[in-house]
């Protein structure tokens, strides 16, 4: 029976699975600790949607305690 390897993970930048212990991907050739410049910077769309969901939760609570 051939040994398997079980300690396996998801390469960070193609997705494919590698060893756990490796320090590189072997099918893009990218170092696993290697960071993204995209990945490192704050994304303008999530702010946006977060901006919104706290203004619509503060109009939410104005409303109720407009209410009561």
């Amino acid at each position: 029976m051939a040994y398997r390897e079980t300690h396996e993970r998801n390469c960070p930048h193609c997705g494919e699975r590698m060893s756990a212990t490796a320090p590189k991907c072997l099918n893009c050739g990218r170092l696993v600790d290697e960071v993204d410049e995209d990945d490192s910077a704050i994304n303008p769309r999530k702010v946006w949607l977060l901006a919104a969901v706290v203004a619509v939760v503060l109009v939410i609570m104005v409303v109720v305690i407009a209410l009561t």
